[in-house]
């Protein structure tokens, strides 16, 4: 007599496969959805700082020029910098504290590093900012500084290609950290294998996360 239905045992089972499936697959589902969703946002906040630097220098005055040019050293120079992109990223509070970024491979941010900024700044819309200046009065191009951005604040992970991203500050406006660099390149830093630098541009030209 052939048999109809299913036994208990063999729902239960079946229940138990499924369930195992979805204890693996559900965590890296959470997880991709909640980096695009962080992806995004540094895409409308690289928008925005377009936006930003191109009306600073348009408004530009000779006096913040001259101050800049007169600048005793990179403190000096990196102040004027803050006191202008202030009003802009709505800056408002002194330097966080017990705030640490580290690498995408885990290895924590080095004082030493290039990417190390000695403070970081919480804005209105829970971004934290840090701000290094590198190449003195500016005048003969190239990179003149470099600002970080962590679109979700102190919340975790704090990890550069994950919740923080960068641009370079030149002469004649930004550009995102990693632009001009050879794709295997951009695609091995932006990886568990490397720091991370290079996704705030690898992202937006539509690289994709592991």
């Amino acid at each position: 007599m052939r048999r109809t239905g299913f036994t208990i045992i063999e729902v239960v089972v079946v229940f138990l496969l499924m369930l195992g499936v979805a204890f693996f697959v559900l965590p890296r589902s959470l997880n991709n959805t909640k980096q695009a969703r962080l992806i995004s946002k540094w895409t409308e906040k690289y928008s925005e700082l377009e936006y930003m630097f191109s009306v600073i220098k348009a408004q530009s005055d000779s006096e913040i020029e001259k101050k800049f040019q007169t600048a005793q050293n990179d403190d000096d120079r990196k102040q004027i910098i803050l006191e202008t992109v202030k009003p802009y990223l709505r800056i408002t509070s002194e330097p966080v504290q017990d705030y640490k970024q580290y690498y995408m491979n885990d290895v924590i941010v080095e004082r030493s590093g290039r990417y190390h900024f000695d403070n970081f700044y919480l804005t209105s819309s829970n971004e934290i900012v840090g701000l290094k200046w590198l190449n003195k009065s500016c005048k003969n191009g190239g990179i003149c500084g470099v600002m970080a951005f962590d679109v979700n604040g102190k919340d975790a992970p704090n990890i550069w290609g994950q919740d923080v991203f960068g641009i370079n500050i030149l002469r004649e406006g930004i550009e995102p950290l990693g632009k001009g660099i050879a794709p295997d390149v951009l695609k091995n830093d932006c990886s568990k294998h490397g720091l991370g630098i290079y996704c705030s541009y690898y992202y937006l030209i539509g690289g994709k996360f592991d």
